[in-house]
């Protein structure tokens, strides 16, 4: 069997190379799996729960998903957008992190953090609901 590149399809998409996905397909394929809350990084390098407004170390947040992004125009505009819960109440949502050379501290140490759960079924480990992608792709 021959190995074949993988490339994402999302939607409408082409199987052309190159990811032309928007944080806007991969937020509403989150939501759409469930994770329809949202989380914001504070200045302490944590995660506060819009639900709920726990504030929590990334240690104790279990992340089912991350999926990278880069800018269509800059790549160097590099964002990451997690799938996680909140340990106090449950509420499944994302945060959308910085990474790489122009992240802000506090964003990659939430990223470097996280527990990571991406092998827990809730959602693709590495893209959103409703993508197809390496997660799905048969293995040998």
């Amino acid at each position: 069997m021959v190995c074949q590149p993988l490339m994402w399809v999302h939607r409408g998409m082409t199987n052309e190379p190159g990811d032309e996905t928007t944080m806007t397909d991969v937020l509403e394929g989150y939501a759409q799996g469930g994770f329809d809350s949202s989380f914001v990084v504070t200045d302490e390098s944590e995660l506060e729960c819009v639900e709920c407004g726990t504030v929590s170390s990334p240690a104790d947040v279990s992340m089912s998903s991350l999926r990278r992004l880069e800018g269509a125009s800059d790549p160097d505009d590099m964002v990451a957008v997690v799938a996680i819960t909140c340990p106090a109440c449950g509420a499944r949502g994302t945060a959308v992190l910085g990474y790489g050379p122009m992240a802000t501290v506090q964003d990659s140490e939430v990223v470097k953090g996280l527990k990571d759960d991406r092998a827990d079924k809730d959602a693709p480990g590495n893209s959103a609901h409703g993508e197809t992608t390496g997660d799905d792709a048969p293995s040998d």
